[in-house]
């Protein structure tokens, strides 16, 4: 990710409707797994600015990011279970963590090999333990916000498990989201590939948006939660989600 996508990122990730409502999302499936109230240790993997780490403090979190600057951004939050270093290696004994988060990370172009970077995060989970993944779906909705965040590949709900099954987890919970939008998200994409651009100044679609909007964009995606949560999985998205469990 651009250095200044860092800075915007963290300037309005609390309060904007994708990242609230994918915490929200998060939230109640961590809390599901914490039935009987253990501390469970948990990773970040790729925790960018750190907001998913702060709404987490209540549980025993840790996180990690390959960029300097995102680890700065947490540093600002008060939060100190921080590591620099890449999810394709990760600094930590096997059988560490009781859930692992990754968050549209392995999309990455720095992710070589998302496969084995899945095996790694396998690696340093217990037996059981959760994963939690959020990714970016449908390759044909490739655009400059891709560019502007160095996306690599875009996934499908068949690939995905494909994946998740060959890096030693099992599938509980597989689904797309951001269900409701995707109509308005599809126009823009087509837009934006008729109207040419200066690649000079490509940016990502994180900008600010009316407080009404944002409120409804949220609402939307609070809804779509519940329904997921409940157990329902949505045929198309801008999102793939997944719950897997580590075999064993």
């Amino acid at each position: 990710m651009k250095k200044e996508e860092y800075n915007i990122l963290f300037n309005v990730e609390d309060n904007y409707w994708w990242y609230v409502g994918l915490r929200g999302l998060i939230i109640s499936f961590i809390d599901g797994i914490n039935k009987k109230g253990n501390n469970l240790k948990i990773l970040d993997a790729g925790c960018g600015t750190g907001k998913t780490l702060d709404e987490c403090r209540a549980y025993n979190i840790y996180g990690i990011d390959f960029s300097g600057e995102a680890i700065k951004y947490c540093e600002l939050r008060g939060l100190n279970k921080l590591v620099r270093g890449s999810i394709c290696k990760l600094p930590f004994k096997k059988d560490s963590f009781d859930v692992v988060i990754s968050l549209d990370v392995l999309y990455h172009k720095n992710v070589a090999d998302d496969l084995e970077t899945l095996k790694e995060l396998c690696r340093v989970m217990h037996k059981g333990g959760r994963l939690l993944l959020n990714l970016p779906a449908y390759d044909f909705l490739r655009s400059r916000h891709d560019e502007a965040v160095h996306t690599k590949r875009r996934y499908n709900v068949k690939g995905l498990k494909w994946k998740l099954e060959e890096a030693g987890f099992e599938i509980e919970k597989i689904t797309y989201r951001n269900t409701i939008l995707f109509p308005i998200a599809v126009t823009k994409r087509i837009i934006e590939k008729i109207i040419p651009v200066n690649t000079d100044s490509v940016e990502s679609d994180l900008k600010p948006l009316p407080c009404l909007i944002n409120k409804l964009f949220t609402n939307l995606l609070f809804l779509e939660n519940k329904l997921i949560v409940l157990g329902m999985n949505l045929p198309f998205g801008l999102s793939v989600f997944c719950l897997a469990r580590k075999k064993g």
